[in-house]
């Protein structure tokens, strides 16, 4: 066996070069996230199956292009959730299927292999609440723009318990698992809206002290985020988060991390945002409060980079 460890609370504190609150250390430490160092041929084979991937001309189910021809796909995926949600009643069925696929997941500029069950998600959910209680936790109202099954927004009541939740998703599934999350009473503070990053609904209101944030759902425009961008800084939220796949913070000369970067490019993902906020920033019209690495992902990239700004 290869030389095994476990990532504790304090590493991610490292890692993250901010604190965990007492809550989100607990859940570090009892998600038990154990992990094995791969060997060089295990490496090398990884390597080999990505560069394979990237450049071979027939289309995989890997490298599909993101983009709105992709909707009736996501409709599709998340109705797997609501039909088990109908069946279970459980907020657990809620987990998108695409949680736990690979047995290599990134760490720190470097893949390894997750020993623990749902290693994936733990880690995942932690960097994601981390970030909700840092930065949202003075926010009256949360919206969540690409919310999919609503999963992430769930276990934001565990640590803001009055704050009112928002679930905007192009999916009409993704409203129909919100009314059946009010319905079987999971959470009696929450609201399903349609929404669309390619043609907002400037008709949307927007209360005074609100947070907005995406989680992986921004990397589907590709370079069209500039409409989204426009409506947020026309709505003026309190503050905007974003975890999103942003190769402006990559290592174009780490190996590692070329490869995520070329795997955004192949997926049409979220391409010059960071850039765009910059220009914006020059021009007095927001305030870039962090832009930093989380340095976790899947397989095939670290994709869940930080950004948080604000409208001026």
């Amino acid at each position: 066996m290869n030389n095994v460890s476990i990532i504790t609370s304090d590493e991610i504190e490292e890692v993250l070069k901010s604190s965990l609150s007492p809550y989100l250390r607990k859940e570090c430490e009892s998600a038990n996230l154990i992990y094995e160092e791969i060997s060089g041929k295990e490496r090398d084979d990884y390597l080999l199956d990505v560069i394979n991937l990237l450049f071979r001309n027939n289309i995989h189910k890997d490298t599909k292009p993101a983009g709105i021809h992709r909707l009736q796909e996501w409709e599709n995926g998340w109705n797997e959730n609501l039909d088990a949600l109908k069946n279970g009643k459980n907020v657990k069925d809620l987990v998108p299927r695409y949680h736990g696929k690979h047995s290599l997941l990134h760490w720190k500029q470097r893949m390894i292999r997750p020993m623990s069950p749902n290693f994936d998600y733990k880690i995942h959910c932690i960097i994601v609440d981390w970030a909700i209680q840092t930065f949202l936790k003075d926010v009256e109202n949360i919206y969540e723009f690409g919310c999919g099954p609503a999963y992430h927004l769930l276990r934001i009541r565990k640590f803001c318990p009055e704050v009112n939740l928002v679930g905007l998703d192009w999916t009409e599934t993704s409203q129909k698992i919100i009314k059946k999350i009010v319905e079987n009473r999971i959470d009696n503070n929450i609201d399903g809206i349609n929404f669309d990053f390619y043609k907002p609904n400037y008709s949307l209101d927007i209360s005074k002290n609100t947070g907005f944030y995406t989680v992986a759902a921004l990397e589907q425009v590709g370079e069209n985020f500039e409409e989204f961008l426009q409506f947020v800084l026309t709505k003026k939220p309190t503050i905007c988060v974003h975890l999103e796949p942003i190769d402006e913070l990559l290592d174009p000369n780490n190996l590692i991390d070329q490869l995520s970067i070329l795997y955004f490019r192949k997926r049409n993902y979220l391409k010059g945002f960071l850039s765009r906020l910059k220009e914006l920033e020059k021009e007095g019209k927001v305030e870039i409060i962090t832009a930093q690495r989380t340095y976790t992902g899947s397989y095939f990239i670290e994709g869940h980079s930080l950004i948080v700004w604000r409208p001026i």
